[in-house]
């Protein structure tokens, strides 16, 4: 009996026990690893919806002004695009006041869009009241203006850490636009585009934010490089800020062109046969020097923006493979300025003004002479606008704001960081957009 109660007393053998273990630990490990894979997963899902929803934003807002652009074929200039200087974009003949590349961002990378339109969400209503009833605006031209900054949207201008590249987006009311912008565009003393409006000093705008009951205007530079001095820049206003984390803007105008294909003799023709009605790129490239003699570089410097769009063609049958510009030895320029057998030269290095049938690239303008088989400008009318944003997800932000505060300085000292914290945490979100007011 006694032998019997012993032998149900018994435990489990060691064996037994590292052989439950082991199945316990496995088991474990695996409940570990799948929820690990799916934590992984929620969070590359919220980083794609956060990138998603910012670059929708600011998306969703340039295609509706880009629609309804107001290029008007008046020869004036209607539309314009400056790149921030820089080491490698210095400011192009003509123009002063560009501000500096924000932060670590190439020039290419963070351009200053400045155009007209009618947008749907134009202020409807002035700030101010008369006899306590908040008058109407009248008009739907707007002035507008994009550009990327490097700065707190909360606190002016905030701390290292809290510093967030963005996009902000200004619009001017179209009473105002009416009274101060449009006159200095339609001005018959001299050509004008909308720089001279945006950086033409101090203007009144709306302080919709101050209050309901009562509003005010304050008293600002449309644009400028500096967020905290007297006046402060309206275009890096927080009111304005409209998307977070977008570290890059590249756009791509899509045009068509007014030269034949073919021509007789001594008359300009599409230096690679293209017809009138095909769409050929326009690119920010964001550099000044000269192309080599392989077409590939300027200077010694590799091409900013689209790089690997530039291809050079030998023939006519080769057009296919060179969509921006063809090359042959000895061919006459198509634009004013441009090296032989470069041609043509469908891109900017720091500034492009758009106007209904011609655009006019950095230096050259309406003042340009027209020279022995060459023009001042290219001659093509936009079509549409290919826009391209980089967003970092939150995770990439954090990290990016970690090592600016760590050294004390907005622009990291090594632009290795940058360029790997964008590339392992950016996404790239494109949009296609048709211009309807320029026959788009």
């Amino acid at each position: 009996m006694k032998k019997e109660q012993s032998i149900l007393r018994r435990g489990f053998t060691l064996i037994e026990v590292l052989v439950a273990t082991v199945i316990m630990v496995v088991i474990v490990l695996a409940v570990v690893s799948v929820a690990s894979d799916t934590f992984r997963a929620y969070d590359r899902a919220v980083a794609d919806l956060s990138t998603q929803s910012e670059a929708r934003s600011v998306l969703d807002a340039m295609e509706n002004d880009f629609q309804t652009a107001v290029i008007r074929p008046d020869g004036r200039c209607w539309m314009e695009v400056v790149l921030p200087t820089g080491a490698s974009s210095p400011v192009a003949a003509g123009l002063t006041g560009a501000p500096p590349v924000p932060g670590n961002l190439r020039p290419s990378d963070a351009p200053i869009v400045m155009l007209f339109s009618s947008p749907s969400d134009r202020p409807r209503w002035s700030p101010e009241r008369s006899g306590g009833v908040r008058q109407p605006l009248r008009g739907d031209v707007c002035a507008v203006a994009y550009r990327i900054g490097h700065r707190s949207p909360f606190d002016m201008p905030g701390e290292l850490i809290q510093r967030v590249y963005g996009v902000y987006r200004t619009m001017i009311d179209p009473e105002s636009t009416f009274s101060e912008a449009l006159p200095v565009i339609l001005s018959n003393a001299a050509p004008a585009q909308p720089w001279d409006y945006w950086t033409g000093g101090v203007r009144r705008v709306p302080n919709y934010a101050a209050s309901d009951t009562g509003g005010q205007f304050q008293t600002k530079v449309l644009l400028n490089d500096s967020i905290i001095a007297t006046p402060p820049c309206w275009t890096l206003d927080d009111q304005n800020f409209i998307g977070s984390n977008i570290v890059a803007m590249n756009l791509i105008f899509w045009c068509s062109s007014s030269l034949p294909a073919t021509a007789p003799a001594g008359v300009l023709s599409d230096p690679a046969g293209r017809a009138p009605q095909m769409l050929r790129p326009v690119l920010m490239v964001g550099n000044n020097a000269a192309l080599d003699s392989t077409g590939q570089k300027f200077g010694s410097t590799a091409l900013g923006g689209y790089a690997a769009a530039f291809r050079t063609a030998t023939t006519k049958g080769s057009v296919r493979d060179a969509a921006i510009r063809y090359a042959t030895a000895g061919a006459p320029a198509l634009q004013a300025g441009n090296p032989t057998g470069i041609q043509p030269m469908d891109n900017f290095v720091s500034r492009l003004r758009v106007c209904s049938d011609r655009m006019y690239p950095d230096s050259f303008g309406p003042t340009s002479t027209v020279t022995a088989g060459k023009l001042p400008y290219l001659p093509y009318s936009l079509r549409a606008v290919e826009i391209s944003l980089t967003v970092l997800t939150p995770e990439g932000s954090k990290e990016l704001r970690a090592l600016q505060h760590l050294g004390g300085n907005s622009t990291l000292s090594s632009s290795a960081d940058f360029r790997r914290i964008v590339f392992q945490n950016g996404r790239t979100y494109t949009r296609y957009v048709r211009l309807l007011g320029n026959g788009g």
